[in-house]
């Protein structure tokens, strides 16, 4: 069975499911969706597709989030990041556009492991907090999401340290990847990336993520910061594991 010329078969189903989990972790997180959806697409469908999957998926569903969080955000932190971001993100999307399929995934899972472990593990960025470094961690997200759907990572890292509480990192990262996105999106087109098919399979998969972030909204308010921490860091790191290419044998 296919629709709109994609097969619903076994990958299908494995990346919708990602998907719905991703929505429910990013709507009470504000962050996790590409740490997430990124190896799982990059194992179904391939990293150039996984990216252009995210940037659908992330596009309308997130406008009710956004316009919640844009009071909220810290603007002194997020412009400079955004910068840095649109400095570099060309860069990644060139090296997705011609690098090695598998050592886009194992450079995914790798990245997505190292931030989980020190996010998990407590570490706080305790550096100056000026605006070489809010360019350089801009930077630093935008190659990481051109080159491997993970922007995250950087801007978690530095954010997290913040101690404004969840409400103010939530808002900075949901407004920061909605700008991001747009950027993401010029390149992808420039780069030829930014196929048809994909952005139907995209298409096919908002409304499961719709429905994860509107649970996951809901949830936000019944947590606490240490406890969205580490649920959502279980499941990233779960996602990065079982999509290891090493695994690939033992999938069939």
């Amino acid at each position: 069975m296919t629709v709109f010329g994609i097969p619903l078969d076994a990958a299908f189903i494995t990346l919708l499911a990602a998907i719905a989990v991703a929505g429910v972790v990013r709507g009470f997180s504000g962050f996790g969706s590409g740490m997430i959806v990124g190896p799982v697409g990059a194992m179904t469908f391939g990293p150039q597709v996984a990216i252009v999957v995210l940037l659908v998926i992330d596009t309308l569903p997130m406008v009710p989030l956004i316009v919640s969080s844009a009071r909220k955000v810290s603007m002194r932190e997020l412009l400079p990041v955004v910068a840095g971001y649109g400095l570099l993100v060309p860069i990644g999307i060139w090296i997705l556009k011609t690098g090695d399929t598998t050592m886009l995934r194992w450079s995914m899972s790798t990245v997505i492991l190292i931030a989980a472990v020190l996010l998990w593990s407590g570490w706080c960025y305790r550096g100056p907090r000026n605006v070489a470094v809010r360019l350089g961690v801009g930077g630093m997200s935008g190659f990481l999401g051109g080159a491997c759907a993970v922007a995250g990572p950087p801007v978690i890292l530095y954010w997290m340290a913040l101690s404004t509480g969840a409400g103010l990192v939530r808002a900075n990262l949901l407004i920061y990847f909605a700008i991001t996105q747009l950027l993401s999106g010029t390149g992808l087109l420039v780069a030829g990336i930014l196929t048809k098919q994909s952005i139907l399979l995209g298409a096919l998969c908002t409304p499961a993520y719709l429905a994860g972030l509107l649970v996951g909204a809901r949830l936000f308010g019944f947590a606490s910061d240490k406890a969205y921490r580490r649920v959502a860091l279980t499941i990233v790191i779960a996602a990065a594991i079982l999509t290891l290419p090493a695994l690939d044998a033992l999938r069939g």
